[in-house]
């Protein structure tokens, strides 16, 4: 169906061509060369042999319909009968015009589905003799029997044989990649990225040196910037070019925010294929500062058949990975946007190791997030009842206080209460240590109004409520201080009442404490808000006029 469109197109476009040398014109041979043609001589005689019952019009639309059957004209000229020197020779002329012809199907056919319509039309309007030679390379390869489906992208990592750049006067010449000419290349690009003024650069124009522009600081942001009004075409190229060499551009800095990029503008086919070359590797890349990002996003992104896969290949190393400084993101995401059905084989790992982990700058992460998603009821269970068991400790503990705050925050009642039950009697210690104030406060937020009558009344009745010094000295506390303000936030009105009060008739003392004047300023909005509670605080007393 294609070659039978492309014969449409070849009607079209050839038409003038055509026309000539059924007149006897002169046509162009691939070496750019005139050839002289002769209008009688036989066309059946002199192209190459496909059918000996083909006639001369059907055997050339014949030859452009089997394109991928003849790829050696040469071959088939060497295999005609000997014939006199001038037979000879206007074979030779015709075999010539066939290669023509099929050079320029072959630069229609390209520019067909070319990413960059746009250049593919300005090079048409110019001529066609600068389109097929704006496709020569892939020309040349079809016509020596080494053609194969271009596919924009380069093997193993190295830039494709042929590319093109644009100088000063904007046309287009071909330089073998190879060496120094690469770099030549690559450098002439980025100088026109960084003078978009006077030669603008579009995405297209970096085809065939995708990943040596996306690890250059300035390349990798052209393309980040470029990505946001790109045509399908370019990003298909992008993604053609990358996917080879993915392993090896995940962990450079630059080129690793392109693919992240790059994986949000899909398509789909191209996203698998490009995370299909990840396996075998997600370990690693877990572990590594910039290859724990792309994993990170290949969890959010691709399908639920390669998530699962990904997530079998950390096995027996969840502990190493949700440890790690850089692989715990990967194990969070996992757990996130994996079925709990396909990974149980993490929430077996963290069973019998929620304390440690609990205690640890990047495995308490994972367990908050293990508390979020698990759906499990038994691992739930078996994991809440081992933070239950030491949740005195877990307060006290730079990481774990974090965890308990989770549970306080999204648990269940039943949970809250046992919470609170084993605070009893510690409360006042608590709230006056970093770490497990803001346990107290959590638990005041989301607490019920029984957890919070039981927390309030330890605080105002402590020291057998005789004396109201131990919380004057939670005012001016530098943690202690937060649990009164959260007191007065949900408080019943008569506890409040007692605070403010208070505040009102130490108000000189507050005021020469940073965080006793933050509990005036609490008091102050509390008393605007609610009606009842008597006048404004007074003002501090001026302090006294310097010694004369």
């Amino acid at each position: 169906m294609k070659n039978l469109r492309c014969l449409d197109f070849m009607d079209l476009v050839t038409n003038q061509s055509v026309e000539e040398d059924d007149l006897g014109s002169e046509v162009l041979a691939p070496d750019n060369q005139k050839v002289p043609t002769n209008a009688d001589t036989d066309t059946d005689q002199c192209l190459p042999v496909q059918s000996s019952s083909a006639s001369s019009g059907s055997a050339l639309k014949c030859s452009a319909e089997q394109h991928s059957q003849i790829t050696k004209p040469k071959d088939d000229l060497e295999n005609l009968p000997a014939q006199s020197s001038s037979s000879s020779s206007s074979s030779r002329s015709m075999v010539m015009k066939f290669a023509e012809v099929v050079a320029i199907q072959e630069a229609c056919i390209r520019a067909l589905v070319d990413p960059d319509q746009g250049q593919a039309y300005k090079l048409w309007t110019q001529s066609l003799e600068a389109m097929k030679n704006y496709y020569a390379p892939e020309v040349e390869k079809a016509l020596s029997g080494q053609h194969q489906p271009s596919s924009n992208a380069p093997e193993n990592g190295v830039i494709s044989e042929f590319s093109e750049i644009q100088d000063s006067s904007g046309a287009l010449r071909h330089i073998h990649n190879s060496g120094h000419v690469v770099s030549t290349v690559v450098e002439s690009l980025l100088k026109n990225i960084k003078s978009p003024l006077n030669h603008p650069v579009r995405l297209i124009q970096i085809k065939g040196h995708v990943p040596a522009i996306s690890i250059d600081p300035i390349g990798s942001r052209f393309i980040l910037k470029k990505l946001d009004t790109a045509t399908t075409g370019e990003i298909i190229m992008l993604y053609n070019e990358m996917t080879p060499c993915i392993l090896a551009l995940i962990l450079n800095v630059f080129s690793n925010s392109v693919i992240q990029k790059l994986l949000d503008y899909g398509p789909p086919i191209y996203t698998r294929k490009l995370i299909g070359n990840l396996k075998g590797h997600v370990l690693d890349l877990s572990l590594q500062l910039y290859g724990c990002r792309v994993i990170q996003k290949a969890f959010e992104i691709t399908d639920i058949d390669q998530k699962i896969e990904m997530a079998k290949e950390f096995g027996s190393n969840v502990l190493k990975c949700a440890c790690d400084q850089h692989a715990n993101n990967a194990i969070q995401k996992c757990i996130e946007f994996v079925p709990p059905q396909y990974i149980q084989f993490v929430y077996r790992s963290l069973c019998g190791k929620v304390k440690m982990l609990s205690t640890h700058p990047f495995g308490c992460h994972v367990i908050q997030k293990a508390l979020e998603f698990c759906k499990d009821p038994q691992f739930m269970h078996a994991i809440v009842a081992e933070i239950l068991e030491c949740v005195n400790e877990l307060s006290v503990d730079p990481y774990g206080n974090y965890v308990v705050q989770f549970i306080v925050e999204h648990g269940g009642p039943r949970d809250r209460q046992i919470i609170l039950q084993k605070f009893e009697g510690r409360v006042m210690r608590m709230s006056h240590q970093k770490h497990s104030s803001n346990v107290i406060e959590k638990c005041l937020t989301f607490g019920s109004y029984m957890d919070r009558k039981m927390i309030i009344v330890e605080i105002l009745c402590a020291a057998g409520g005789t004396t109201a010094d131990h919380l004057l000295g939670m005012m001016v506390h530098q943690y202690a201080n937060y649990v009164v303000q959260r007191m007065m936030d949900v408080a019943q009105d008569w506890q409040v009442k007692v605070i403010v009060d208070l505040v009102r008739r130490n108000v000189a003392l507050l005021a020469n404490y940073p965080h006793g004047r933050r509990v005036m300023e609490k008091a102050e909005k509390v008393i605007k808000a609610k009606a009842g509670f008597g006048a404004p605080l007074a003002p501090p007393p001026p302090p006294p006029p310097p010694f004369a």
